[in-house]
């Protein structure tokens, strides 16, 4: 068992130093084009995160096709489940209006649509970032690492091992006082939300619908921060938030950061295991060929 232990360490540790090793080059070579401003310069912006998902890709297949000598069609993208990317996406953003939809009748949140920024071009722009964004974290915490967990310790060590993996990907906003406690009480929640929808379809693209639901909803489209951070790239609102309610709406930490917040995981949790039906596990083992 130890042996087995350590042999999975060192698979999943140099998956992380190739992703390291990928990202880094990336976000130098992004730095060095446009400087340390990069960010706020959207062309730059985009080309990075597009970048990054590319480098977490490339290890994931390194590590998949060379390390375990498995078929890339073992790595999580079953072209016959894009549905599921499709009904995640309308889950995702489903649950997350659901406690939107609580704010609002407690009053601690309030219909005031100003949309004089708005262009069709940022709200395009927001989501193609999103969506990349979104592919990077999932495949970073549910790819990999979490197949050669499940292949061998079973699903349960898998979603505990990766959601502690998760929240370590958002330690700092979580550290971040009240707001950055119940916001990483709703990550925990959605980590084991997203590794359910993993576990029960056996494909990426339903976590990643999930996932991208939820942001893009929050971000882009109504330009509320997610989880402290802000993913809109242009000038509007449609709801306003009572400042003295943080506790409840989250304050500048975006709904995560809030108790009504937690609401929505819990829901998408139930929601996932009664809507979708348990997929034969993945075989982790095929010899990878020529061909593929």
């Amino acid at each position: 068992m130890l042996r087995n232990i350590g042999v999975s360490a060192v698979k999943i540790l140099a998956f992380l130093f190739i992703w390291t090793l990928l990202t880094a080059g990336a976000t130098m070579s992004i730095v060095a084009l446009g400087g340390r401003d990069f960010y706020f310069i959207t062309p730059y912006r985009v080309a990075l995160e597009v970048l990054l998902t590319i480098a977490v890709l490339m290890a994931l297949i390194v590590a998949a096709r060379f390390i375990d000598k498995r078929a890339l069609s073992t790595i999580g993208f079953t072209s016959k489940r894009l549905f599921d990317l499709m009904s995640g996406a309308v889950l995702g953003a489903a649950i997350f209006a659901l406690p939107l939809a609580v704010l609002l009748g407690m009053g601690a949140a309030r219909f005031e649509p100003d949309l004089g920024g708005f262009t069709a071009q940022a709200l395009a722009i927001g989501l193609f970032v999103c969506f990349f964004n979104v592919v990077t974290q999932e495949v970073l915490a549910r790819s990999y690492m979490f197949q050669e967990l499940w292949a061998k310790y079973g699903a349960w060590v898998a979603t505990i091992i990766t959601t502690a993996f998760f929240l370590l990907l958002h330690a700092a906003p979580i550290s971040q006082g009240a707001q950055g406690l119940v916001a990483g009480a709703n990550i925990l929640l959605a980590s084991l939300l997203l590794s359910l929808a993993y576990v029960r379809t056996g494909s990426l693209w339903l976590p990643i619908g999930i996932h991208l639901g939820w942001n893009g909803l929050q971000g882009p489209v109504l330009n509320i921060n997610v989880t402290g951070n802000d993913l809109a790239f242009g000038h509007w609102s449609v709801f306003s938030f009572l400042p003295e309610n943080a506790l409840w709406t989250g304050g500048a930490m975006g709904v995560e950061g809030g108790l009504v917040g937690l609401i929505g995981p819990v829901a998408g949790i139930a929601l996932v295991a009664l809507l979708f039906k348990q997929q034969p596990k993945p075989d982790f083992s095929r010899l990878a060929s020529a061909t593929k």
